[in-house]
């Protein structure tokens, strides 16, 4: 089952996600601006073990206010189990060469078992200055840490594209 999760996401799906969206709560009417779908492909040969996803987002607080976020999620076989990410640094980007460390409340409420998956979400805090820095690098490495092992990725062109439109369209200067 993860295999045709991970060659869906993979190789593209007939209708394309937005790369940036808006989205409305239909209850709360609360806005959120996010990048969509944007996996972290595993480097090298080899079966995939996981995907990843880093996803930034923008949430309103109220009309004026809002605060943004860096999401990881990670979905791998069940014998392959979870990456368990704790509390605490566990979110590393190096922009350029330089070390970006993002702090989150880990994933222990955010996790889903289903037949042959597993799947896990943190959720980071970050800058405006932050997600700058990482849409305006030539080069981003991320890391994520957990308690069972870290998984590392790069960015590639379709990734740069995703932060560069979020930021151009949703990160206010200063």
């Amino acid at each position: 089952m993860l295999m045709v999760l991970a060659a869906g996401v993979l190789g593209g799906c007939a209708t394309k996600p937005p790369e940036v969206a808006t989205y409305y709560d239909p209850y709360t009417h609360s806005r959120t601006d996010l990048t969509a779908e944007n996996v972290l492909e595993q480097q090298g040969p080899g079966p995939v073990r996981e995907v990843v996803w880093l996803n930034a987002s923008r949430v309103f607080l109220d009309a004026r206010n809002f605060q943004y976020y860096l999401e990881v999620e990670y979905m791998a076989r069940s014998e392959t189990g979870y990456l368990d990410i704790p509390p605490g640094e566990t979110l590393v980007v190096l922009a350029d060469g330089q070390e970006i460390k993002f702090t989150g409340s880990g994933s222990l409420n955010a996790r889903k078992e289903k037949k042959d998956e597993v799947r896990e979400r943190a959720i980071y805090a970050a800058s405006g200055a932050q997600l700058r820095s990482i849409a305006g690098a030539q080069s981003v490495k991320v890391s994520i840490l957990g308690r069972n092992g870290i998984v590392q990725r790069d960015f590639n062109a379709a990734n740069f594209d995703r932060f560069r439109q979020f930021v151009q369209r949703f990160v206010t200067s200063g």
